[in-house]
This record gives C-alpha cells, structure tokens and sequence, in this order.
C-alpha cells in the first residue's frame, strides 16, 4: 500500500481528498426550513393576497435555485450550461406571464347564473313533446 500512497502526484492527492459533491442532508435540512417558511408565511399572510404571492413565490424561486444547483449538479458544470437554462427560465416567465389574466380576472358564477335566462326545451317548444311508437307487422 505504501508503494501506491508513494505513486500519486501531490496534485492528484489534493483531488482525492477534495468533497466533490456537496452533503445532502444539509441541502435537504435546508429546503425541509424553507418548506415550514412557507407554510407558516402563507397561515399568517392569508388576508393579504399580494403579500402571500410575492413570498411563496420568492421562497420556491429559492428552493428551486438550491435543487438545480446542489440536487442537480450545476454547482459543478461548465459555463455553456447556463446558454441553456436562461433561455428556458425566461421562457418559464413568460409562460407564467401570460397566466396573469386569468388569474386577475376571476369567473363568477353567481354573476353568470343571474344574467342566464332561464329557459329549458320545453318552453321553447312550447309543450312537452310526444313520442310515436311505430309496430312493424310482418305479413307471414
């Protein structure tokens, strides 16, 4: 064994010993806080519907950055990564953009069903139609 210790390059000892990936559980124990965060933000700010939103999504943009960058290894990938994930992550805004709308403008039902009228087939028709029941007799 001493021969093979006595064979690595003080270069090549350094990299052994360097942690390569990062201690999980400490990233888990992390998002597990971040997690808790969020749901004790969202009992609190439950009235104040701009407030709540700002900060659940302030909160998941993190947890998202600490997933990618740890779970996922980005930590560790070369530059031209990051030429593919920009252009998703405004592509990711902008699909989320275009939901704002709908979320802004709400559907009543209450407000629809009063100004449906009130009408079934029978009123159109104006009386309830009859069914003919036809017999076919065979000559044999």
């Amino acid at each position: 064994m001493s021969d093979q210790a006595a064979a690595i390059s003080p270069s090549e000892a350094a990299e052994l010993e360097v942690e390569s990936h990062t201690p999980y559980l400490k990233v888990w124990f992390g998002l597990l806080v971040f997690t808790l965060v969020e749901y004790f933000y969202a009992r609190i700010f439950k009235d104040h519907f701009t407030f709540l939103m700002l900060g659940l999504l302030f909160l998941a943009i993190v947890k998202a950055c600490m997933v990618g960058w740890y779970f996922m290894h980005l930590k560790f990938e070369k530059p031209w990564v990051y030429f593919m994930i920009v252009p998703a992550l405004v592509f990711a805004a902008i699909l989320t953009l275009a939901l704002c709308p709908d979320m802004v403008l709400k559907y009543d039902e209450a407000e629809d069903e009063a100004n449906e009228p009130q009408t079934t087939t029978a009123q159109l028709i104006g009386e309830r139609p009859s069914f003919a029941v036809a017999t076919v007799v065979n000559p044999d």
